[in-house]
């Protein structure tokens, strides 16, 4: 027993070679114990990753994305007076706030969220679109007049936007990446 306990097993053909070995006998692979411990710069790496997707972080992406979309469609319609809801504008205006919503949740959040704004994203979507259907009139003549999309128009952009909202959160882990100075990244440098 004691003997198997000063042994090294060779982590990539499984050769059990002597405590003091640095190459595996077999195969010449370079011998390493198992630590137990994590160095610092591993352990912040680990806590970097997810473990799990987070509904509480989902949860509060819809609620990010949900308020910046209230601000598109019920503030600046009050702001602007040729501002249309339903207009190809509105679309990238509606664009740029899932980008900006999946940013700021990729941000903020601790560790790797990716999945979370973007299901926040496509929740949002429901009563985003609820609000344009039912609240806003369509456009005015001297805006082309009555213009207005189909469902399916609605559900595309939608799935547009989760998408969009997943690579701001992309974006915005880089930037939290940038402003916390991960190990790993400042060995990039």
């Amino acid at each position: 027993m004691a003997a198997e306990k000063d042994q090294i097993v060779c982590h990539v053909c499984g050769f059990k070679n002597d405590a003091k070995a640095e190459r595996c006998v077999s195969c010449g692979a370079k011998l390493e114990e198992l630590a137990g411990a994590y160095t610092a710069e591993e352990e912040l790496r680990k806590k970097a990753q997810p473990d799990r997707f987070s509904i509480v972080w989902a949860g509060i992406a819809l609620v990010v994305h949900l308020v910046l979309q209230a601000i598109a469609l019920a503030l600046l319609p009050l702001l602007v007076d040729a501002y249309e809801p339903q207009g190809f504008s509105a679309l990238m205006i509606s664009l740029v706030v899932w980008l900006v919503g999946g940013v700021l949740i990729g941000w903020v959040s601790p560790g790797k969220t990716f999945l979370e704004p973007a299901a926040g994203a496509f929740i949002a979507v429901v009563p985003t679109v609820w609000y344009i259907v039912y609240t806003t009139p369509s456009a005015p003549e001297h805006l082309g007049g009555g213009f207005s999309l189909t469902m399916p128009a609605y559900v595309i952009g939608g799935l547009l936007g989760g998408m969009v909202s997943l690579f701001g959160a992309y974006l915005g882990e880089k930037i939290q990446d940038v402003t916390r100075g991960r190990p790993a990244d400042r060995k990039r440098r």
